[in-house]
């Protein structure tokens, strides 16, 4: 994680702000700023300044290139709510709840997640590329295909080979 940017106790409820950040999620910073000034939904601004402060964290570490930040963690969590009464019929009061949200967004750079990922997965690639023993077919051979095709499945997407 490069950057980390939060705002708390923001006015809009986490339900309708993780509408937002769905569309977000996993995208370069920039196209993601792209997107929330486009968004017509008041989470979207909101989104929007915690993601400028995020980028702006980034910017203070030296050699830095914004076009390879991307988005690693948007989070919504509920905050307090405020509580406020009406009157209700028959002289009582019901209780309105406004929800606060408290926003999170880590940034990293899309060259170092691959390395890193790249290189522990062919680690543990290497272990488990020993060869299972051969076991008298029964029913249970049909599981043991399964999980090798898996395995199989997981070796192609380590070496870059599309499948399907």
């Amino acid at each position: 994680m490069i950057s980390k940017a939060v705002a708390k106790y923001l006015r809009v409820s986490p339900r309708k702000t993780r509408v937002v950040i769905e569309l977000i999620k996993g995208k370069q910073a920039l196209e993601a700023m792209g997107i929330l000034n486009n968004t017509n939904k008041k989470a979207a601004t909101l989104l929007a300044k915690v993601l400028n402060s995020a980028i702006a964290n980034a910017k203070r570490i030296p050699n830095i290139e914004l076009d390879k930040l991307y988005i690693i963690d948007v989070r919504a969590d509920g905050g307090p709510s405020l509580k406020r009464y009406q009157a209700a019929a028959m002289g009582r009061a019901n209780v309105i709840k406004k929800p606060t949200s408290h926003i999170t967004i880590a940034l990293d750079l899309k060259e170092t997640k691959q390395k890193v990922v790249v290189s522990s997965k062919s680690k543990v690639a290497v272990k488990k590329t020993a060869k299972p023993k051969q076991e008298p077919k029964t029913k249970a051979t049909k599981a043991t295909k399964k999980s090798t095709t898996a395995k199989s499945l997981k070796k192609n997407v380590e070496k870059g080979v599309k499948s399907g």
